[in-house]
């Protein structure tokens, strides 16, 4: 949905709400994107519906501010009493800096602890807070724009070495 006066830009006080992704809006979460420097931190949405489409454990919403798209959630529910996982996790680059990705993250946490108290643990991969260089150059990324401080500020911890692309697991106790 575009910014038109009876459907005004978001702010900071917009309402968050998290959407099912139907045949009426799944192009738009697939064409959200990016900074051009934060591309190197994860999958083209696009890539992350074929795999939510296909895959059993994942859940995935389109994130709302008021009516307008402003990102996504896809989730992974590996074992409901253990771990939960954000397995992507996006607000396009004209929505940034308003508060929506924390508030996104919060909503991920109490949506695990509504649905089911027993989780444990609820996972992130992060790119290092020192960025990562690759031979593909889109997977670069610089140390300002990688989202490990971001999740480190909301209480996720770091808990595996990094893996074979170089991305840090992080999660947080539920």
């Amino acid at each position: 949905m575009t910014d038109t006066p009876s459907n005004p830009a978001p702010t900071r006080d917009s309402t968050l709400t998290f959407r099912e992704v139907t045949e009426d809006n799944w192009r738009a979460v697939a064409n959200l994107s990016l900074k051009p420097g934060q591309t190197g931190n994860l999958a083209p949405n696009v890539w992350s519906l074929c795999e939510a489409h296909y895959s059993e454990d994942a859940w995935v919403r389109g994130i709302y501010a008021d009516e307008t798209l402003v990102g996504m959630l896809m989730m992974a529910i590996w074992d409901p009493d253990e771990a939960y996982y954000i397995w992507r996790f996006m607000i396009d680059g004209r929505y940034q800096g308003l508060g929506y990705g924390q508030r996104g993250v919060e909503f991920a946490i109490a949506h695990i602890r509504q649905h089911n108290p027993r989780a444990k643990t609820l996972g992130v991969m992060s790119t290092p807070p020192e960025g990562k260089t690759s031979d593909n150059p889109l997977k670069n990324v610089k140390p300002e724009d990688s989202p490990y401080k971001f999740y480190q500020k909301l209480g996720f911890k770091e808990t595996a070495p990094p893996d074979e692309d170089g991305e840090i697991m992080m999660s947080i106790d539920l």
